[in-house]
This record gives structure tokens, C-alpha cells and sequence, in this order.
């Protein structure tokens, strides 16, 4: 573009000079004189072609003035247009920077996934990383243990367990880097029995790649399920905050029956009994972190 433009303003430069160039004093020509006498116009017309010194004498000084003139005119012209120049090779400069820095900015951009309405209905949303191609994934969801080593804990206190988690996902191109539990508001880490941080997820490993949208929803789901289970072997924080202790929520798990029966006849209670001690029904209050 900025070429183009410097070719155009050497061409117009040139037009100019040629038709400046152009003008000769010796082709024009006296076509006769008129002159005013009070109410009398006395008109001279050329009866001869013949060579006069006094017309030779004006010709040479309006040639001289006129050659001057053209050369101030010529010099007034190349200032414009040299200052044209300048002005044009400067914009040219800027578009070249401009055009660069663009370029720089699309190898480093990361086109954003189609993530529509109702995918945001279902919790997903998604925000640019710091690393070039990288994608953090927010998926809302939720933190429930339900279980122990499998064992269920009672429903009642399990319930109060139940906390708002956003399950981030990084991701660079279409691979799956990292998946982490946050809290909802401003994104720290949240803390529960397998974190201390980061997130510990003992023998469970997400899909390594993704393809759509809906792939990364089913990662926070599947990390959801997985965290339904606390693994008493691999705890990473016995105290984690807002959450009760771990000794607390071992107390709240449901034993099969066969436990219940050893604990009802086992040695220490039939101790108890044959010594008279009443045995109180009376637990110790439950422990929890704020």
C-alpha cells in the first residue's frame, strides 16, 4: 500500500515538472496592442512578422522573470511533495509496526472454544491461561463425601458436608494438564481431605485429551464422583478448613453388622458389664474447623 502510494506521488511530482518544463517565452506571440484615449480605443494590429530589438529586449526580461517565477514555483513544489514523502514513509513505518505486532499477537492468540448458553447452563464456562494455547475451564459443581474406604457415613452428617466447588481444568491445545478444586469465590484453593494443596486423586487420571466442550463437563463430573470417597491411606489434610476432622467423620460412618455385633460383645464390653459400668450412650462433641 505505502509503495503504491510513494510510486503515485513520484508520477504526480513529474506531471508537474513536465508541464512547468513546458512553458517557453519564445511561443507566445504580440497578437497586437490596444490602448484607451479617453473615450477613444485605438487597437494596433501586426502588419509584418519582422524582428524588432525593442521586443526582443522585452521577451528576454519576461523570460527572465518568468524562469524565475517557474523555479520559485518548482521549489515550493518539490518542499510539498518531499513533505508528502516524509508524511507517507512515516504512516508506512506505523502500518509495518502495527502490521507486526498484530501478526505477534495472532501467533500468540488462542481461538476460544464454542461454549454456548446451554453449556453455560450446566456450570461450564471458560477464561484464557497465562501460557500461550493454555484454557482454564470452570465447571460448577459440588464437594460431598458419602463415603469412607467405601463405607457409607450417615446420611444426616453427610449432608452437612455438602459445599459449592468449582472444578478447574487447564488445558493447552487438546490436552488436559490439570484438574483442581477451587472455591467459588475468587478461585483458591478448596480445601478437603485429599488436598493440602494440590489436589491428590489417588489412582484416578482424567481423559488426556478433549475434543469438545462437553469432554471437560465430564472430567468435573467424574472428579466429583471420585471425591464422593474419602481414603483414610491417602488423607493429605486430617484437618481441613470448614470441614469437620477426620477422626470426627469416622465416628459418623455406618459399620456393617457384623461390627456392631463385635463391638456389642466384644472383650471391652463384657469388661464394662462385669464391672458394673454402666455404658454411656453419650458421644463426644464433634469437632470442626472454621
Amino acid at each position: 500500500m505505502a509503495r503504491e502510494l510513494d510510486k503515485s506521488m513520484e508520477d504526480d511530482k513529474r506531471f508537474i515538472f513536465d508541464q512547468l518544463d513546458s512553458v517557453d517565452v519564445e511561443s507566445i506571440k504580440s497578437e497586437g496592442l490596444t490602448i484607451r484615449a479617453g473615450n477613444k480605443l485605438l487597437k494596433f494590429e501586426i502588419v509584418s512578422d519582422g524582428v524588432i530589438s525593442v521586443e526582443d529586449e522585452i521577451r528576454d526580461e519576461f523570460k527572465s522573470k518568468l524562469h524565475d517565477k517557474i523555479q520559485v514555483i518548482r521549489e515550493k513544489v518539490n518542499s510539498k511533495i518531499q513533505e508528502m514523502s516524509l508524511f507517507i514513509q512515516e504512516k508506512k513505518r506505523e502500518y509495518d509496526r502495527k502490521e507486526h505486532e498484530l501478526k505477534e499477537s495472532l501467533k500468540m492468540a488462542t481461538p476460544m472454544p464454542n461454549v454456548t448458553f446451554s453449556l453455560a447452563q450446566k456450570g461450564l464456562s471458560v477464561v484464557k491461561g497465562r501460557d500461550k494455547d493454555e484454557l482454564i475451564w470452570l465447571v460448577q459443581g459440588i464437594y460431598w463425601p458419602k463415603k469412607v474406604d467405601q463405607e457409607p457415613i450417615n446420611g444426616k452428617f453427610s449432608k452437612k458436608m455438602l459445599s459449592n466447588v468449582i472444578y478447574m481444568i487447564k488445558t493447552r491445545k487438546d490436552k488436559i494438564v490439570e484438574v483442581s478444586t477451587r472455591q467459588p469465590v475468587g478461585l483458591d484453593f478448596f480445601h478437603h481431605y485429599h488436598q493440602s494443596p494440590p489436589d491428590c486423586w489417588g489412582k484416578w487420571n482424567p481423559i488426556r485429551k478433549w475434543e469438545k466442550p462437553e469432554d471437560i463437563i465430564a472430567v468435573a463430573r467424574e472428579a466429583e464422583a471420585v471425591l464422593e470417597n474419602i481414603n483414610v491411606l491417602s488423607i493429605a489434610n486430617h484437618n481441613p478448613r470448614g470441614l469437620p476432622r477426620k477422626d470426627t467423620v469416622l465416628k459418623h460412618v455406618l459399620k456393617k453388622k457384623s461390627e456392631m455385633i463385635l463391638d456389642t460383645i466384644g472383650p471391652l464390653s463384657q469388661d464394662i458389664r462385669r464391672s458394673g459400668i454402666s455404658v454411656s450412650t453419650r458421644s463426644e462433641e464433634d469437632m470442626w474447623t472454621t
